[in-house]
């Protein structure tokens, strides 16, 4: 029975699909059978890192004119590889009754010990779904703001969707573990703050300059370098995976996976339009003079033209509020972001020196922009 694992970012350029490659080959290596989904839309990263060129993918299970096993590429480690390239897109926009069909040509799948979907980066529609539907979510996130905002944007839009599982976080390019930990702890009470959502630390890679050669060999740096620290890294998030206490849906077969993916995937996504309240805080009620100053119709006797001015202004109302809350939405979770140190063990110089090291504050150019006009000498 496959346990399925997704492994995501919000922002692209983190070593996601280096991330999963070594973790699925360093799973290999300890005898477990391991199959990578290529879900990345576009992108064929793991062809690059493998230096593989697949003749079929996805796109070929579709049209018929293969099968799932017909297009595994077999790599000599142990890792079989299922090549999505645009299929993924297809598979989305595929009919009800059709998907229903292909599902259950991925009962071969079956027979692996882990199953990791590599997915694109950002808030598409398939990259939820995956998210949505999978058993266990790796968040790929570095200690740089955009990533961290991006991976809180990413964990809203899940929370949104009706996403309760925890999400495991890997803080990948760290300095060292204290750092990593430092970081995960700011980002974690963001997410308590506003989401509910439970993320959990799954571990860290140090920068190594042996995962730059071994992209450039097109081999995965467990086997080149088992012994350099991004390998022992890989090696503790093995661990944790293996040791730690299994999904909830562990027990569930793989159909049930992609039956989730099937309902997830035919519906819109919700997404985010007002900024995030801490948990368990009631909402309050607009003023009722401004609600009906907002809800009152033109009369009926009114012109196109005051018409298509009443929309115009409503759009631009609306269009500043969204502006503002997104505004608003990301300076408090920068400010939380920047915010004090989530363990207590360290003396005040420790935390003074890792405080300075810990990713900056996030400049918007919209609050540059804010700034800008507000300083303008008046006409």
């Amino acid at each position: 029975m496959a346990r399925v694992i997704c492994v995501t970012s919000g922002k692209g350029g983190v070593g996601k699909t280096n991330i999963t490659v070594n973790l699925a080959f360093q799973m290999a290596r300890k005898g477990l059978r391991t199959c990578i989904f290529d879900a990345d839309l576009g992108l064929a990263n793991i062809n690059i890192l493998l230096g593989i060129s697949p003749e079929y993918n996805l796109e070929d299970v579709i049209s018929g004119e293969k099968s799932i096993s017909e297009i595994l590429v077999h790599d000599n480690s142990g890792v079989d590889i299922i090549p999505g390239g645009t299929g993924v897109e297809k598979l989305a926009g595929l009919a009800s009754e059709r998907l229903s069909e292909l599902i259950g040509t991925f009962s071969c799948l079956e027979g692996y010990d882990f199953l990791f979907f590599d997915t694109s980066a950002g808030i598409s529609r398939e990259v939820i779904s995956f998210c949505m539907a999978s058993m266990e979510v790796l968040l790929v996130v570095i200690p740089e703001p955009t990533s961290l905002t991006d991976g809180y944007s990413l964990l809203k839009v899940l929370s949104l969707n009706g996403y309760r599982e925890p999400v495991k976080v890997i803080v990948n390019q760290a300095k060292n573990e204290r750092f990593a930990e430092a970081v995960f702890g700011r980002f974690r009470e963001t997410v308590r703050k506003y989401l509910p959502l439970e993320i959990s630390y799954a571990g860290c890679l140090p920068a190594d300059e042996s995962v730059v050669e071994a992209v450039t060999r097109q081999r995965p740096f467990v086997s080149l370098y088992p012994n350099g620290r991004a390998s022992l890294g890989i090696s503790r998030l093995v661990h944790n995976l293996l040791d730690g206490p299994l999904p909830r849906l562990s027990n569930e077969k793989i159909d049930s996976f992609w039956e989730r993916y099937a309902n997830c995937v035919k519906h819109p996504l919700e997404l985010p339009h007002r900024k995030p309240r801490p948990r368990n805080v009631e909402t309050p009620t607009p003023p009722p003079e401004k609600k009906a100053a907002a809800e009152t119709p033109l009369p009926g006797d009114a012109s196109p033209a005051d018409l298509i001015s009443h929309q115009i202004l409503n759009s631009l109302n609306r269009l500043v509020t969204a502006t503002t809350d997104i505004s608003r939405e990301l300076s408090e979770f920068r400010q939380a972001i920047k915010g004090p140190l989530a363990s207590g063990r360290m003396d005040k110089a420790d935390e003074r020196d890792l405080a300075s090291q810990l990713p900056p504050v996030i400049t918007l150019d919209f609050e540059a922009y804010v700034e800008r006009k507000r300083n303008a000498p008046k006409r």
